[in-house]
């Protein structure tokens, strides 16, 4: 019986041995050439981890398709066929966050900052790549618009979305080499 036993152990230590450690889903997604440079421009912040949301948006994204990541979108923001990112930076010390579209260049990458809209980026914040298209202004906003917000907005390629679950969206689009908003929802 002891035989069976200490065979039943080796095999169940064997197995979990063989198990592969947890990669975080955010951080897999990101080009190491991308982290180092986000580390060098950005020396305050951090790239996003799956644990910066709450357990609920994780679990929601799992169950909804996604990798359990809501701080990284890959997307060609700005139409020259390259693979940009868009990124929401946890603060190192504090809890604010920060977007970054990060263009891929020939030289290296080329990063616009955009506001997220969000005062507490460990909960709650999110970011996506949405399709080209029209994106119009939310009817729960009524007041004048902010410099270089839009009523509405025709993307040509792909928007960047950024802000809090269950509470604010904003798009971004290049128009016209610029960058440009749109809240379609608050």
């Amino acid at each position: 019986m002891r035989t069976v036993a200490a065979i039943l152990l080796l095999i169940a230590v064997g197995a979990s041995a063989q198990e592969a450690p947890h990669t975080d889903a955010c951080q897999a997604q990101i080009p190491s050439d991308l982290a180092a440079a986000v580390a060098a421009s950005f020396p305050s912040y951090r790239t996003p981890l799956e644990t910066d949301n709450v357990p609920e948006d994780v679990q929601y994204s799992h169950t909804h398709g996604g990798n359990g990541c809501l701080g990284v979108a890959v997307a060609d923001f700005n139409g020259d066929r390259r693979k940009d990112f868009l990124l929401g930076l946890t603060a190192l010390k504090g809890e604010s966050g920060l977007g970054v579209l990060a263009l891929a260049t020939k030289s290296g990458w080329r990063f616009q900052e955009i506001r997220t809209w969000t005062e507490d980026a460990r909960i709650r914040q999110y970011v996506e790549a949405v399709k080209p298209g029209k994106y119009d202004r939310t009817e729960a906003l009524d007041g004048p618009l902010d410099i270089g917000e839009r009523d509405s907005l025709q993307c040509s390629h792909w928007g960047a979305l950024v802000g809090r679950t269950e509470s604010t969206g904003v798009v971004y689009c290049y128009v016209g080499g610029q960058l440009a908003y749109v809240w379609v929802s608050d």
